[in-house]
């Protein structure tokens, strides 16, 4: 029991150290939803962006996702001197970059599916639905697992042999509870936001908010490797 507290003590940290501006950018994401359907000016601007999202497919999600979720954090983390800014930082900020933007397939998909599923109301009823939907069946059993085996490859220096003993060692524990923690603090408000919006403008406001988690996913990253000593005692 000791080690479940543990882990869920590790991935709320990871999320506390990006909790205000995270909670920042959900309320003013809330507050681009209200102006879209308040402002014929809002509404025309975000219709632009709809029409390039519909041009260009999934090279959209993948493009924007690996830019505004891998490319731009990773640059930060290195200029803040929280990761390495050598070759090897460099090939690790390409290889999340890759995380980020093959993950926006599953995203880009599941989306769809969710529109055509519940329908594209944005009524409070299937926004909720929707939410739940995503963040307590698509993510803790399908997308949390991508994400966590991604970066623990990323930090095991790209051992196969070293993941697969990861994935044989706890992974619930170790890895996969302190991601979803984060996860629910910044994706259920992130979600409800994110589905107020017609289908074609969701993909948007979502690489939006991944920035703040990309954030949070680098903290608990580190944040694992400095406890799984510790969780593998069960002190």
């Amino acid at each position: 029991m000791n080690r479940i507290f543990e882990s869920v003590r590790t991935g709320w940290l990871g999320a506390k150290e990006n909790l205000v501006p995270g909670l920042v950018i959900i309320f003013f994401a809330a507050l681009l939803v209200a102006a879209y359907y308040l402002f014929d000016s809002v509404r025309e601007a975000l219709e632009g962006l709809q029409a390039i999202s519909n041009a260009w497919g999934l090279v959209f999600p993948m493009l924007t996702s690996a830019i505004g979720a891998g490319i731009i954090p990773g640059l930060y983390l290195m200029l803040m001197g929280k990761s390495r800014h050598d070759i090897r930082g460099f090939l690790d900020l390409l290889f999340t970059s890759f995380v980020w933007s093959s993950n926006m397939i599953m995203v880009y998909y599941f989306y769809q599916f969710q529109d055509t599923f519940w329908g594209p109301s944005t009524t409070a009823g299937i926004v909720v639905s929707k939410m739940m939907l995503d963040q307590f069946v698509f993510t803790p059993f399908v997308n949390i697992h991508y994400f966590g085996i991604g970066f623990r490859l990323r930090d095991l220096n790209y051992d196969f042999n070293a993941l697969g003993q990861t994935l044989r060692d706890d992974w619930i524990i170790k890895v996969a509870i302190p991601m979803l923690i984060s996860c629910w603090l910044t994706w259920t408000p992130g979600t409800l936001v994110v589905y107020s919006l017609p289908l074609p403008l969701q993909i948007p406001l979502v690489v939006l908010i991944q920035f703040f988690f990309a954030l949070e996913m680098a903290v608990i990253s580190s944040r694992m490797q400095a406890s799984s000593t510790h969780l593998a005692t069960g002190d």
